[in-house]
């Protein structure tokens, strides 16, 4: 053979896979790897490539594989223990998460690529076969045991057997929730959803619900979004649901309402203070760590917020985040229940 071919990376796991994360770092840096501030380099992870970039409170798991000749994983990105990750060129978004067990790889040609958008999540058991790219985008959720293929062949195409080689695109907020199978050369447009048990064969324009093998469309214009005061109603029950949540977990919680919306203070194995508003306000920021939930705020609201001195400020309006304290992580990790994502605001874009 002309090309030599190595399915699993022996060397590399034997030589660096089993170094603690701070002499791996160490050692990728004098590779000339570009690594930002990480400390989620675990036993057993390796990355190979020429031109690998990972950025800051990036995360990869146990025995863990990726391997490209260009790889980015941007910052607060997770991939999970028993990942393997191996294509021509990998890009992995700003806090976008791939889990365990989840396989990409397959035949190679000089345009595989596997890109993955911003808050993205594929879940366990998916096989994705990026051998001409296959495009995730923002906030889009594939469940698990779902199938990404972009090709297909097996008997000849002399004798007139179909062979289809064609890269694969997921709009934004698409969503795949479980043994979804997308056959090559399939486009699913922004905010679609595909029924589980699926085969998609064809492109899905923006904002349909479709299911069935193969997929048919079954509604357009979809969903309905609700009036401001649904939104409201919602998001207090949401709320209520986490103090009861933290309650589970021996939090005492004391809650003060008022016109504009309430106040929690939270004691237990960490204290902090969780604040909800309705609109603008002018009231001090608590001491301590704390969290300011916003219904409606815009990214100069955010950051005022933030510069009075909240370590958390979540605007359910824009989806925006900025910091990153522990009620604040909690209460957003507990609003992706619900399908609400929130973008970081870039501190470098945000003048204090």
């Amino acid at each position: 053979m002309l090309i030599k071919k190595v399915r699993i990376p022996i060397l590399h796991l034997l030589l660096l896979g089993l170094l603690p994360g701070f002499l791996k770092k160490l050692v990728y840096r004098i590779k000339g790897y570009s690594i930002g501030k990480i400390d989620g380099l675990s036993i057993g992870c390796v990355v190979i490539g020429k031109d690998v970039v990972l950025a800051d409170n990036c995360k990869i798991g146990f025995f863990t594989i990726i391997r490209g000749r260009s790889i980015r994983i941007d910052r607060f990105a997770k991939i999970g223990s028993l990942t393997v990750i191996d294509t021509e060129r990998i890009e992995i978004g700003e806090d976008a998460r791939i889990n365990e067990q989840v396989y990409v790889g397959g035949m190679k040609t000089p345009k595989s690529a596997l890109i993955v958008g911003k808050r993205a999540i594929i879940m366990q058991l998916t096989y994705i076969n990026p051998t001409l790219p296959v495009e995730i985008g923002d906030d889009t959720g594939i469940g698990g045991h779902c199938l990404l293929f972009t090709h297909g062949s097996w008997s000849s195409k002399l004798e007139g057997y179909p062979v289809t080689f064609a890269p694969i695109k997921l709009g934004n907020k698409v969503w795949l929730p479980w043994r979804v199978f997308v056959l090559p050369g399939v486009n699913i447009g922004d905010g679609s959803v595909i029924g589980a048990n699926s085969l998609v064969a064809s492109d899905i324009p923006s904002n349909s619900l479709a299911a069935g093998t193969p997929a048919k469309i079954l509604k357009t214009n979809f969903p309905t979004r609700p009036d401001v005061q649904s939104q409201r109603d919602f998001v207090d029950q949401i709320l209520k649901e986490f103090i009861d949540y933290l309650g589970y977990f021996d939090y005492t919680c004391s809650v003060e309402q008022n016109a504009a919306g309430f106040t929690a203070r939270l004691s237990g194995e960490k204290s902090g203070t969780l604040v909800y508003r309705h609109g603008p306000f002018t009231e001090t920021p608590p001491a301590g760590d704390s969290a300011l939930v916003l219904f409606r705020a815009n990214a100069e609201e955010v950051k005022k917020y933030s510069a009075q001195g909240y370590s958390t400020v979540v605007s359910l309006g824009d989806n925006l985040r900025r910091g990153t304290g522990s009620t604040g992580e909690e209460v957003i990790a507990f609003f992706s229940r619900y399908g609400i994502r929130f973008a970081r605001l870039d501190l470098s874009l945000i003048h204090i």
